[in-house]
């Protein structure tokens, strides 16, 4: 299964995080990705600071001819498309992309990783993979969703709620 998650916590051109999702779910087959499932939305706790506005994510299983740097560059012109700037690693944003899993595919540069190494890290991720399938393994480990959600403590989970 091919795997993306969007995140958003802040707004673009008058449209709202949650709007900024919808919006690029509309525009990905126009960049020849195309979606199989989504997941719900879900609101959650910037991370790793606090303070800084709620985010909003969602999880897409995905279907595309791309090879891998060709999906990442696409999704980069998306970002680009939304008002994506870099300014540090975590800050605020209007979109972010990343790829999660293609398939069993495992891949480690410097540029790319596949699959995304913190994926099993952040509740934020797991739970809206769940919402797409139940039963996806993690390609490194072979965890299933179910296992990797097991290891985090309840009140992780509970700062991520599903809203849409």
């Amino acid at each position: 299964m091919k795997i993306i998650a969007l995140g958003s916590n802040i707004t673009f051109k008058n449209l709202s995080p949650i709007e900024i999702i919808e919006k690029t779910y509309q525009i990905l087959k126009n960049y020849n990705i195309t979606i199989i499932k989504k997941s719900n939305i879900y609101q959650s706790e910037a991370y790793p600071n606090k303070s800084d506005p709620l985010f909003y994510n969602s999880a897409l299983s995905i279907e595309t001819k791309l090879k891998p740097y060709e999906l990442l560059e696409n999704i980069l012109k998306i970002e680009k498309l939304f008002g994506r700037e870099r300014k540090g690693k975590n800050c605020p944003r209007t979109l972010d992309i990343d790829i999660i899993s293609l398939d069993n595919l495992i891949l480690d540069e410097k540029n790319l990783k596949i699959p995304h190494p913190n994926l099993h890290l952040r509740p934020f991720v797991i739970l809206p993979i769940r919402d797409i399938n139940v039963n996806w393994k993690h390609p490194v480990f072979l965890k299933t969703v179910g296992q990797i959600i097991e290891k985090f403590e309840p009140d992780e989970l509970n700062k991520v709620k599903k809203i849409k």
